[in-house]
């Protein structure tokens, strides 16, 4: 790992890729940073309720905000979709002096028994997405479709305040993939490998936080169903509504990490 980022700076000339890409100098710290594609922090967190801080709009279309909430400092970054943008920043932030990470975003259900609005917290993905390959020192498809792993510790810690708060979480399988119009001519093959639920970038995330050995885990919303025919872009009213009614619940969970 430490190959990859030594040469980022070497053609990059520069000593802190966090501060030269998105604007976040690596000594500063955070008590836990939230990963966010889509998600913006009017998304998720009440502004009443938290003091936020616009920090940085980086080029890769990235918006970085300081968060300081009970004495604790978070940094929330919103990314554009797909495994390559969070492998890139997984990998900037090497050396930031913080030591928890958590990707927060939805995902679809491939089965009938998880629901639009539940909350899972996986143990492990299947990277069915190719940026992972990236992070081995030869390229190599075989490595396609391993389980990449959530720091256990971490997830224990996110299920004990989930469970104060008497939130339900589920113990799903995320896919990662790559495209969103070609995922349905491969849903069984899906489902056979083992994977219930799906979405494109938490194996990427765990596999770019393993690298650099900083503990990583995931929160996802479920907010639409193949399985059933719920889809998000053409549900109506009641469907949306579930979803978002669950996606205000993640700002109580993240602020008590």
């Amino acid at each position: 790992m430490n190959k990859i980022i030594n040469l980022f700076k070497q053609y990059s000339n520069t000593d802190d890729v966090l501060k030269l890409v998105y604007g976040i100098p690596s000594s500063e710290h955070f008590d836990c940073v939230f990963v966010a594609p889509v998600w913006s922090v009017e998304d998720i967190f009440d502004s009443s309720k938290i003091k936020s801080q616009f920090l940085f709009k980086g080029g890769l279309e990235s918006i970085a905000h300081k968060i300081e909430v009970n004495g604790k400092k978070y940094l929330h970054i919103k990314l554009n979709i797909g495994a390559p943008n969070i492998i890139d920043f997984c990998l900037a932030c090497s050396e930031l002096n913080c030591d928890k990470f958590v990707f927060i975003g939805s995902a679809g259900s491939l089965v009938p028994e998880i629901k639009i609005g539940d909350f899972i917290i996986p143990e492990y993905s299947i990277s069915g997405e190719g940026a992972s390959l990236y992070l081995y020192e030869k390229l190599d498809p075989s490595n396609m479709y391993k389980k990449a792993y959530a720091n256990s510790e971490l997830n224990q810690e996110i299920r004990n305040i989930c469970e104060k708060q008497n939130i339900k979480t589920i113990n799903a399988v995320p896919i990662s993939m790559d495209s969103i119009m070609c995922e349905y001519q491969h849903l069984s093959e899906f489902k056979e490998m083992g994977a219930n639920v799906i979405e494109m970038e938490t194996s990427a995330f765990f596999n770019a936080m393993n690298a650099i050995g900083k503990p990583a885990s995931a929160i996802l919303v479920i907010s639409d169903n193949s399985s059933v025919g719920q889809h998000l872009i053409d549900s109506g009213e009641d469907t949306r509504k579930k979803y978002h009614a669950a996606r205000t619940c993640v700002q109580d969970i993240l602020l008590n990490i």
